[in-house]
């Protein structure tokens, strides 16, 4: 059976070029997409960011705070991949690879144009963006973001948008609620045209497993054009409550494999799918559909 991997993440400071198509060939991935990340680790240096950080750290959570200031810093300097990057892998292996790009909101509205120009002269498929490590609110970085929009409606691209928590202080759900689903309403609603990934289905946390699942799937039943990764959460794929609202709910046309390879634990590809193929709830039809019909079918491929 022939496999999409939706959900890639080739960092430099982790896993070589070499090393990642050794575990893409193993897992007998015909395509995988890779994402940038347009993060930056300098970005609590500015004294009133800082200190806003530091007060709602103090509010909600147990961390202690300037500990986790290190932790964060250390978390940006590694996932940070270029576009540019990206691009190279993808030039470098055209018949393995497609390369998604990736634009940090948090910048100036320059910033945004210079790097949606970037993106498309490098010919990426999409934008990825990532509300948590990027610290941005979509409602609150609206003009910036439809902007992002436009520029994909305009060039026919896809949107990759991380739903969910993340590891380190965004695992307090107060710290990732700008990754709730629900922001994303307006945006589904306006740019119908736009495919809308939400990556992780809304479902990412360890300490609360599907935690705004119910969201994506509400913003999934009232616009066609949001689709979903389960990258990170291949039990939505193995436990029967999440497996029967999808279906009853949603159908399993717009559900995409993603592995997060390589940055959940010690996971592979292999026993990502192993997860997905061994469980009994999914017709073979739809396993098809999830691992790679859908995703060729959004690729236009």
């Amino acid at each position: 059976m022939r496999v999409v991997d939706f959900h890639v993440h080739p960092i430099p400071r982790i896993i070589s070029e070499k090393e990642l198509l050794r575990e893409v060939e193993h897992a007998g991935v015909d395509l995988a997409v890779l994402l940038a990340l347009d993060v930056d680790p300098h970005h609590l240096e500015d004294k009133h960011t800082l200190i806003k950080f530091l007060e709602e750290c103090i509010n909600y959570s147990n961390w202690n705070c300037l500990g986790c200031l290190e932790i964060i810093k250390d978390i940006l300097q590694t996932c940070f991949t270029s576009n540019e990057y990206i691009a190279k892998l993808v030039k470098n292996n055209p018949k393995k690879f497609i390369g998604v790009g990736s634009i940090n909101p948090s910048k100036k509205m320059s910033y945004v144009k210079e790097k949606l120009r970037e993106i498309d002269k490098l010919s990426m498929a999409g934008v990825k963006l990532i509300p948590t490590l990027q610290f941005f609110n979509p409602l609150k970085e609206k003009s910036k973001l439809e902007r992002i929009f436009e520029f994909c409606e305009d060039k026919q691209k896809i949107i990759i948008f991380h739903t969910g928590c993340d590891p380190a202080i965004w695992e307090e759900p107060s710290f990732s609620q700008n990754a709730n689903p629900a922001m994303l309403k307006y945006y589904a609603s306006k740019f119908k045209k736009v495919p809308i990934i939400l990556a992780h289905m809304g479902s990412y946390s360890r300490r609360y497993p599907g935690i705004w699942f119910d969201e994506a799937v509400e913003l999934g039943k009232k616009y066609s054009n949001v689709w979903f990764d389960i990258s990170a959460v291949p039990y939505l794929l193995t436990e029967k409550k999440y497996v029967d609202k999808i279906s009853r709910e949603l159908g399993w046309d717009r559900v995409l494999f993603g592995s997060d390879y390589p940055v959940v634990g010690s996971s592979s590809i292999v026993s990502m799918l192993n997860i997905i193929r061994d469980s009994s709830l999914l017709s073979e039809n739809n396993l098809e559909k999830v691992l790679y019909q859908n995703a060729l079918k959004l690729l236009g491929l």
